[in-house]
């Protein structure tokens, strides 16, 4: 009860905002020409339309976005959540992690990336965690022996998507303890 009271709220209250700032252009082109109007028009149905695409993807991942991340990156994991661990798997039938990231990558940014995580953790440029950026992917050490057994891809606001072995394709946090004991590194192949 309390969880939807709250989504309301959030939902009420973006939409005060998208709201106020069609006010604030308004009252900012009545001094304008009728010119200048009509070309503001299309930016602001642009804005109102990017609002409400990352409202809905906010709602479908979990988290709420910051509204910078890659559009069809986020349209793209929307597809596969839910999507069940198969190892050895590629498709939205079943997965594991390196495949699933792999046909992301091949779908959204054109990119043919190795099949194991172990070989995506060689290609990828090291970064610093804290300079993580949506499409960059995170590594993980999760069996004994120190070799990279599990990759996802970073999101925003510490969120990645990932195929967990029990739940399949799902959005996680960083700051998870089992992926803090396990995190191996960050690294961008883009």
């Amino acid at each position: 009860m309390v969880h939807h009271i709250s989504n309301r709220m959030q939902k009420s209250t973006q939409d005060g905002h998208l709201l106020l700032l069609l006010a604030i252009t308004l009252l900012a082109l009545s001094n304008t020409s009728c010119r200048a109007i009509r070309n503001a028009v299309p930016v602001i149905q642009n804005e109102m339309a990017n609002a409400a695409f990352y409202q809905e993807y906010s709602q479908i991942l979990g988290y709420e976005l910051q509204g910078t991340e890659h559009p069809e990156l986020v349209r793209e994991v929307s597809t596969w959540l839910g999507t069940p661990h198969l190892m050895g798997g590629t498709t939205r039938q079943g997965a594991d992690c390196s495949g699933f990231v792999g046909e992301v990558f091949r779908t959204v940014f054109q990119i043919n990336l190795p099949r194991t995580s172990a070989a995506m953790a060689l290609v990828s440029r090291s970064i610093p965690k804290d300079q993580l950026q949506d499409g960059d992917l995170v590594f993980f050490i999760t069996r004994k022996g120190g070799k990279v057994s599990h990759v996802g891809i970073y999101l925003s606001n510490g969120r990645f998507v990932h195929v967990s072995s029990r739940r399949g394709v799902m959005v996680s946090r960083l700051n998870e303890s089992f992926f803090v004991r396990s995190f191996y590194k960050a690294g961008r192949v883009r």
